[in-house]
């Protein structure tokens, strides 16, 4: 009975994480919270001046450093913003910049939106109508005079130079590394001592139902070595939220891909993170160093997948991002694992299918333990009906008989809930695993499976999950109760109702377990002569 508790137990979590979502959808702010947002956003950094905190695409408001510098210029009316003006590229990344400096679309090269021939490639950064992200820089309390013009652009390097509305020239040195998704930026403010800038990655529009509680997404960022990730509706709730760190960084992701702003680990920051609703923005102020009169600002940015091995070459605790959260003591082992194993192998489906073989040797004995328990009580079955027939509806009395026959046979029922507590854990995290893994992106197995950690197109291996957990259940004792055994029979086609929209990759992990333990408990039963 209490097998079948437990399979209850584990079948009504697995719905709640299902259901979840559904039952408590995100909230659209209001328009009167929009409202009062934008006019009010006001944040005292930790600094000992004040500043306000950049909107997303519109300079900031003049501060109270003001050093003396030369003629200003004429400032324009409106600049509009430009897609893109200049580009520069590497083996793995595409980098446009538009005449304001922001970097307004970057392009993975190495990777597809999808699956079909013609699909594009991804896109980190970009300007698209609706969900849009980009990256912009300002000078706190300036204007640009004149935009941004190429002073010497190569194929992977640029360097550019505008004019502030003070007359002081901002330089811009962009350069890309062959084989790194990391872009280098050196800004100079001539006779700029005083200045600073702010940085900010902003996403308009986005998903906010993809940000869920076991998966987040969006604003993320590592503030004194402790991981940060507040969701939009805490910010729609709060408007702002702001943090100090020596070092450190801070981000905007989906599921797969991150821009993130690198700081210098040696120089301390003001982070902000801000949102209306409609746009996002994880950003920082950075008060440069001073060589001579210039102001230098000297930063890294990611663009690029959240692979864990690309992330760690960084060396800036990116592979932090990558969030396994309460699972992470099996998840990330076992991630690892199994990349260990693809050099092996070169199929993530194969490398689950050894994973599986792996963690039914590791636990061979207790299961072994188990089976022969179950057997034993399936020998039992004949005096169990007995009992049955002979205490009728009087439960308590039949209660004490079965036990009692369980203490003279040497019979522990709670033997046959080991299999199933066993696999909990290693479910959920591979669950995990699938799910937040780049490396399962798009990752095939055989025939029609073609992505790992998407639901199977034809449902076929759900439908063979279902099969082998109906034969399982049927080399366990039956419940002597029949309301009991009738739940039973219908858990088979409940479970595999719920792994329909599974990944690919954990219903073949489920698959195998239920075919191996199958072969196990039935070699268990012929030794013990049990039918």
């Amino acid at each position: 009975m209490e097998q079948r508790n437990m399979i209850l137990a584990f079948a009504l979590s697995m719905l709640v994480l299902l259901g979840w979502g559904a039952l408590f959808p995100e909230q659209e702010p209001s328009a009167s919270q929009q409202v009062q947002t934008e006019s009010t956003q006001k944040l005292m950094p930790p600094s000992d001046k004040m500043a306000a905190i950049p909107d997303a695409g519109v300079v900031a408001e003049v501060s109270d450093v003001t050093p003396a510098v030369a003629k200003p210029m004429a400032v324009p009316t409106s600049v509009p913003i430009t897609p893109a003006a200049f580009e520069i590229s590497n083996d793995l990344l595409k980098l446009s910049v538009n005449e304001k400096g922001w970097f307004t679309r970057a392009v993975l090269t190495n990777y597809r939106e999808s699956l079909e021939k013609d699909s594009a490639p991804v896109a980190v950064l970009h300007m698209d109508e609706g969900h849009s992200v980009y990256v912009n820089t300002g000078v706190m309390g300036r204007q640009l005079a004149q935009q941004f013009a190429a002073v010497k652009q190569s194929g992977d390097a640029a360097v550019l130079r505008a004019v502030l509305d003070d007359g002081r020239i901002w330089e811009r040195q962009i350069s890309l590394t062959q084989g790194s998704y990391v872009v280098d930026v050196k800004d100079r403010i001539i006779e700029g001592g005083g200045l600073k800038l702010y940085r900010q990655v902003v996403e308009r529009h986005p998903d906010k139902e993809s940000s869920t509680f076991y998966e987040h997404m969006g604003p993320t960022g590592l503030f004194d070595g402790k991981l940060q990730e507040p969701d939009y509706d805490e910010l729609d709730e709060k408007g702002s939220i702001r943090s100090a760190s020596m070092g450190g960084w801070t981000a905007i992701m989906n599921r797969y891909f991150i821009a993130a702003l690198i700081s210098n680990p040696d120089q301390d920051y003001p982070y902000y993170y801000k949102g209306d609703g409609r746009s996002y923005q994880a950003g920082l102020i950075d008060d440069g160093k001073l060589e001579g009169r210039d102001a230098l600002f000297n930063t890294r940015i990611y663009l690029g997948p959240k692979s864990i091995p690309v992330l760690e070459s960084v060396n800036a605790e990116l592979e932090r991002a990558v969030d396994f959260g309460w699972f992470s003591p099996i998840s990330k082992p076992m991630h690892s694992f199994l990349e260990w194993l693809y050099q092996y192998l070169g199929n993530f489906g194969f490398c689950i299918i050894v994973l599986v073989i792996c963690i039914k040797i590791l636990f061979f004995y207790p299961t072994q333990k188990s089976y022969e328990s179950m057997a034993s009580m399936r020998k039992l079955q004949p005096e169990m009906t007995r009992l049955k027939e002979q205490y009728g509806d009087d439960r308590q009395k039949m209660g004490q008989e079965v036990m009692g026959l369980y203490k003279k046979h040497k019979v522990n029922p709670l033997g046959g809930c080991l299999p199933i507590i066993i696999q909990i854990p290693v479910f959920f995290a591979l669950y995990k695993v699938l799910l937040m893994s780049i490396e399962m992106r798009q990752a095939p197995f055989i025939g029609w499976i073609t992505d790992m950690s998407v639901q199977d197109p034809f449902f076929v291996l759900p439908v063979l999950m279902g099969i082998s957990m109906f034969i399982q259940q049927k080399l366990n004792p039956q419940p002597p109760d029949p309301v009991q055994a009738k739940v039973m029979q219908f858990l088979p086609f409940l479970f595999t109702a719920m792994f329909l929209f599974f990944p690919a990759g954990l219903v073949l992990y489920w698959v195998v377990n239920n075919v191996l333990s199958i072969v196990q408990q039935r070699m268990v039963m012929k030794r013990m002569n049990v039918d």
